[in-house]
C-alpha cells in the first residue's frame, strides 16, 4: 500500500483504525484488501506549511462536546496536539444525547460527492435513510457517490473540468497522488478560516469537539481549507489469537527480537496446519526502531532505507521466511487475505489496524463464542523502551465549494457540524444506522442491529462528511473494548515524533514512485530472492532515482519551518 502505514493512513488503513470497514460490511458494502489503488499517480513536491504550533491561530478552539461520558476514559496527552485519545465504551448508551437541538440546516440544496467501497445505495428519491436524515438536518444533501477504488481519478477530472459539487471530500491518501493539489485547492475551494478560526468555531459545537491536531492538518497554504476527519495516532498493532494463545500454557508474549523468534519456531507446525505468522514486517519496523520515514541527525537527513535497524529487520525477516514461520499462502501470493488465515487459526499473529478488532469479532464471535483477539504489547528487538509511530492527524477532508456566499457556506457548516456529531448521539445513531424499525432494530443489549432494508440504504455517506473523535464503540464485545483501550493507554507513551511532526507537505513526484519498486526488491531480499548483500545496491538506487533530491526538498522544509 502507499504511502507507507505508520507514515500517513492508506485507505483501507484508515477505515480500519476508524471502524468503517465494518460499518461497510454491516449495511452490504464489501472493501477490497489494501491495495495500491487503480490508475495512481504520484504526486508533485513543493508545498510546505507552518510548524504546528505556528498554525494554533489559524485553527477553531478545541471546546470537547460534553455528551454521554466513555465507560473507559482514553488517555490525555499534548504530545500531538490530541487533547483525549480514545475511549471505550462498554455499553450502548441508554439515553443518547441531543447533539444538534433544532435544525441544522435552512431548507437549501446541496450535492456531496463521497467515496464508497461497495455497492451504492438507492438514489435520494428512492431512498428512506437519506430523506430521513435530510429531514432530521433540516436541508437536502444529494450524495453523488463514487467507487472508492478509483476515487482518485474521478475527484482529479472533476477538479480539472471545474465541475465541483458544493461539498466534496478528499482522502488524504489521494491528495498525495494528485499533482500540484496545493495549487488546484486555493482555486477549488472555499477559506473557511474566517468562519471558524479560533472562537468563531463555537457556532459549530460538534466541529469545535475535533482535536486541534485534526485541524491543523487541515491548513493549506496557510489558510484553514476543509473540514477533518481525525484518524486514531496508532497506525497498526500485532494482534494474535488470544484465545489459541491461551489454550497453551508453554508460550508467552516475546518482549525481544530473538524471543519472537524463538516463539514463532514454538507455535509453528504445518501437519496441524498452523504458522506462527502473517507478513509482519511492516510492525517489525518499530521494533527494530526503524524510523517511520526520516530520521534527522548530525543535521542530516537519514531516511529508513539507510539505517542500520533497517538491514537488522531486513535480516530478521528472512530469517522467518527461511525457517517457514509465515504461512505459505502468504509467501507465495500478494493477495492472501490473512485476517481468513487468522479468523481459522492457520496464523496466530498478523499486523492490522485496531479497527480489525471490532471487523473480526463481528464476523466470527457469533459461531465462535471462544473467539479472542489480543494485542501484542509493545516492545523492542533488544529489550530496550520500545518506540511506535504514529498517524497523520486526520485521514478525510471534507471541502466547501469556492464562491458560495457567506449565507450558503455559513449552511453547509451547519451541516457538517450535524455530521460531526460523535458515537453516543441521536445524531450519530441516525448518520450512521438509520430509522429505528425501518433500517435497524435493537437486540437485548440495545445496540443497533441492521436490516435488509438497512444494509441496502445506510451505506456509509454522511459519516465521510463529518469526523469525529475516535472511541472504541464495539458494545458487543465488552472485552475487546477494555483490552484494545488498556493497550492503547499504554502504548501511547512511546510514540514518536518525526522531524517533519506537523508540517503539511505533498511528497515529491520521484520519491513517491519509488517506493514500491523500491520496496519489492527489499521483498525480494527478505523472501531469499535477492541475496541480502543487495541492500547497499538497491539503497543506492533509490538514492540515484529520486532519494537525494526528497532528502534536499526535506532539508528545505526542515530549514523553512526552523528546524534545522
Amino acid at each position: 500500500m502507499t504511502p507507507p502505514p505508520g507514515a500517513r493512513p492508506s485507505r483501507r488503513g484508515f477505515l480500519g483504525l476508524v471502524g468503517l470497514s465494518a460499518a461497510a460490511l454491516a449495511g452490504g458494502g464489501v472493501l477490497t484488501a489494501c491495495s495500491t489503488p487503480a490508475g495512481r499517480r504520484p504526486g508533485s513536491g513543493g508545498a510546505t506549511a507552518a510548524i504546528a504550533d505556528k498554525l494554533t491561530s489559524l485553527t477553531p478552539s478545541y471546546i470537547p462536546f460534553q455528551g454521554v461520558k466513555p465507560d473507559i476514559p482514553g488517555t490525555t496527552s499534548t504530545l500531538l496536539g490530541v487533547p483525549d485519545v480514545g475511549g471505550g465504551f462498554l455499553k450502548y448508551p441508554a439515553n443518547l444525547a441531543d447533539a444538534i437541538p433544532g435544525k441544522a440546516g435552512k431548507g437549501g440544496s446541496f450535492k456531496a460527492m463521497t467515496p464508497l467501497w461497495g455497492p451504492p445505495p438507492p438514489g435520494l428519491a428512492d431512498n428512506a435513510y437519506f430523506q430521513a436524515c435530510n429531514a432530521d438536518i433540516g436541508a437536502t444533501v444529494e450524495f453523488q457517490i463514487a467507487d472508492g477504488n478509483t476515487y482518485g481519478d474521478k475527484a482529479t477530472a472533476r477538479l480539472a473540468a471545474g465541475d465541483i459539487p458544493e461539498l466534496m471530500v478528499v482522502p488524504q491518501w489521494e491528495i498525495e497522488k494528485m499533482a500540484d493539489f496545493n495549487l488546484a485547492v486555493d482555486k477549488a475551494f472555499e477559506d473557511l478560516t474566517p468562519y471558524l478560526q479560533g472562537d468563531k468555531v463555537k457556532a459549530y459545537p460538534m466541529l469545535a469537539n475535533l482535536p486541534t491536531a485534526a485541524w491543523t492538518f487541515s491548513v493549506f497554504n496557510g489558510r484553514l481549507m476543509s473540514v477533518p476527519f481525525p484518524t486514531e495516532p496508532f497506525p497498526y498493532a500485532l494482534l494474535y489469537r488470544k484465545d489459541i494463545f491461551d489454550a497453551n500454557s508453554g508460550w508467552a508474549l516475546p518482549k525481544t527480537a530473538d524471543e519472537l523468534y524463538e516463539l514463532g519456531k514454538a507455535i509453528t507446525d504445518p501437519k496441524a496446519k498452523r504458522w506462527a505468522f502473517g507478513d509482519i514486517h511492516e510492525m517489525v519496523w518499530p521494533i527494530f526502531k526503524v524510523p517511520q520515514e526520516w530520521r534527522y541527525e548530525g543535521g542530516k537527513l537519514v531516511f529508513k532505507y539507510e539505517t542500520p535497524e533497517f538491514e537488522q529487520m531486513l535480516a530478521f525477516m528472512r530469517k522467518l521466511f527461511e525457517e517457514k514461520l509465515i504461512h505459505p499462502s502468504v509467501v507465495s501470493s500478494k493477495g492472501t487475505n490473512e485476517k481468513d488465515l487468522f479468523a481459522s487459526g492457520q496464523i496466530i499473529f498478523y499486523r492490522d489496524g485496531l479497527g480489525a478488532w471490532k471487523e473480526l469479532l463481528q464476523q466470527h464471535r457469533g459461531k465462535n463464542p471462544g473467539f479472542a483477539i489480543g494485542a501484542v504489547p509493545l516492545f523492542s528487538s533488544d529489550g530496550s523502551p520500545p518506540i511506535m509511530y504514529h498517524n497523520s492527524p486526520a485521514g478525510i477532508f471534507t471541502f466547501v465549494r469556492k464562491g458560495l456566499g457567506k449565507d450558503r457556506i455559513e449552511e453547509l457548516l451547519g451541516i457538517l457540524n450535524w455530521c460531526a456529531a460523535p458515537f453516543g448521539t441521536k445524531e450519530y445513531e441516525l448518520a450512521t444506522y438509520g430509522v429505528e424499525g425501518k433500517h435497524f432494530t435493537r437486540d437485548a443489549q440495545g445496540v443497533p442491529q441492521y436490516t435488509d432494508l438497512g444494509r441496502k440504504e445506510a451505506q456509509p455517506s454522511y459519516v465521510f462528511l463529518g469526523g469525529r473523535p475516535i472511541v472504541a464503540d464495539y458494545v458487543m464485545f465488552p472485552d475487546a473494548v477494555q483490552a484494545n483501550l488498556e493497550w492503547q493507554n499504554s502504548s501511547f507513551q512511546y510514540i514518536e515524533k518525526t522531524p517533519l511532526d506537523g508540517i503539511r507537505h505533498q511528497r515529491p513526484s520521484r520519491m513517491s514512485g519509488l517506493q514500491i519498486p523500491t520496496e519489492d526488491k527489499f521483498t525480494d531480499i527478505m523472501r531469499g530472492r535477492r541475496p541480502v548483500s543487495d541492500v547497499k545496491q538497491i539503497v543506492a538506487e533509490w538514492k540515484r532515482d529520486g532519494g537525494d533530491e526528497a532528502r534536499d526538498f526535506y532539508m528545505k522544509v526542515l530549514r523553512d519551518n526552523g528546524r534545522a
